[in-house]
């Protein structure tokens, strides 16, 4: 493959020597002459361990050029990969400005150059409204819409500086976002892991543009999350007179919950008897000892946000019926204590919307102790919306709030009304199949 680099900073620089290496034929390209003069020495214009052996042998096998002429890289190619540089602008926000002039300079030398199918795949770390625009502008210049003589793909890096050549030839995951068939089957030949067994296979995933980028976010915002988690209990660990090192290593020994996918798929607010009420312990500590935690006091926020959030989606003044299916904090369950659906109850009641609930393992009359006094407290009249028929509160209701799966067979026998709104708040397949008025939580 005939690849253009466009930007020799970090990822840029990183690209040429490693694609190269695996045999494609590559040429940088970027505004400062004092990077290409670098690359055209095989010197990296960064400091990354294993890169010059890469940049000077790229450039004894003829497989690496550098220039400061965009129309040349582009006429020379059959694929860009753009690795500019996305600054933050004055408010926080990404800065496209790079990215855009490099499309734009793109989609007119496709055109001026006749290829058949020119491939821009996108390495900057930008929003997906950037990338939508991006693909606009790649269209406009060249004419062409894609998908029909020029494809789009969002391809995000996951090089950690320091580590990148490694990082490059032992990646956790590729994420490919293509626009169309084409290009897609294009990206399936970047990686060669057959013919170079230094490149290690690992999970590739094929997404739109859109959900690609907001892979690299997702990732980016998560690692800040843990660094940030880890430094919060050290500081109240500290503070308690505690080794934070030996508490988490024992953290960290837990790969089936904590060092997991657990947890990580979005969905409703938490609750039961643990969550809420440990993070309120140890907030009440940091509080005695003076000790900010603003991350860890930050999640019971936004806990409350995801209720109001889910009832700004349902209250109406036309107040329709609203049908519960689950009001335990957990499915296969009969604890309430700090559902969240509990609150959610409380507050559509009181605004006037009829509410009727079914929960498969709840029994009014067979809640004892705590779980019994917490529901009664939060809505002293549950046992009058209670019923033990999922079907009446199907036909019942206006709307659908569903927090439990349940089985199969289950579902299948429920009737459904036309244009009821199911709000879905688990990612239920079968509800999905409803013919009803479907709406997920976030998907």
């Amino acid at each position: 493959m005939r690849i253009a680099v466009f930007g020799l900073g970090y990822v840029g620089a990183v690209s040429c020597g490693c694609l190269a290496d695996l045999g494609h034929t590559i040429i940088g390209c970027d505004v400062s002459k004092a990077k290409v003069d670098l690359i055209k020495a095989g010197k990296p214009p960064i400091v990354e361990e294993g890169l010059p052996e890469l940049l000077e042998k790229a450039l004894s096998k003829g497989l690496l050029s550098a220039t400061l002429d965009a129309d040349e890289a582009i006429k020379n190619s059959d694929a860009a990969l753009v690795c500019v540089g996305t600054p933050s602008t004055p408010s926080g926000g990404v800065n496209a400005v790079y990215l855009e002039t490099v499309c734009r300079q793109i989609g007119e030398a496709v055109t001026r150059h006749n290829k058949t199918h020119y491939v821009v795949l996108s390495r900057s770390t930008s929003l997906p409204d950037i990338h939508r625009r991006l693909m606009s502008i790649l269209e406009q210049a060249s004419g062409r819409k894609m998908g029909e003589g020029i494809g789009y793909c969002c391809h995000p890096e996951f090089l950690r500086e320091g580590v990148s050549v490694y990082d490059f030839y032992n990646p956790p995951k590729i994420v490919f976002g293509p626009t169309d068939a084409k290009t897609a089957e294009w990206c399936k030949g970047m990686y060669p892991t057959a013919n170079h067994p230094g490149l290690k296979s690992c999970p590739t995933f094929f997404l739109s543009p859109e959900e690609a980028a907001m892979v690299k976010y997702a990732d980016n915002c998560f690692h800040a999350l843990k660094c940030t988690f880890g430094n919060e209990i050290g500081m109240i660990c500290k503070t308690l007179g505690v080794d934070s090192h030996k508490v988490m290593d024992v953290f960290c020994a837990d790969t089936k919950l904590n060092i997991s996918a657990k947890y990580l798929k979005p969905g409703f607010a938490f609750g039961g008897s643990c969550l809420p009420k440990d993070l309120r312990g140890i907030l009440d500590a940091a509080r005695d000892t003076a000790t900010k935690l603003p991350m860890l006091a930050g999640t019971l926020d936004s806990n409350e946000v995801q209720i109001k959030a889910l009832l700004k989606r349902i209250v109406s003044e036309h107040r329709p019926k609203v049908g519960i299916i689950g009001l335990a904090f957990k499915e296969g369950t009969d604890d309430v204590r700090e559902s969240p659906i509990v609150e959610v109850v409380q507050q559509l009641t009181g605004k006037g919307h009829p509410v009727k609930i079914y929960d498969e393992h709840l029994s009014v009359q067979a809640l004892v102790g705590a779980n019994r006094s917490f529901a009664f407290q939060m809505v002293p009249h549950l046992a009058e919306l209670m019923t033990q028929n999922l079907q009446d509160v199907v036909s019942w209701a206006d709307t659908l709030i569903v927090t439990h799966r349940l089985k199969p067979a289950t579902w299948a026998a429920v009737s459904f009304k036309p244009g009821q709104r199911v709000v879905d708040l688990m990612n239920i397949p079968d509800l999905r199949k409803t013919g009803a008025g479907y709406e997920g939580l976030y998907w």
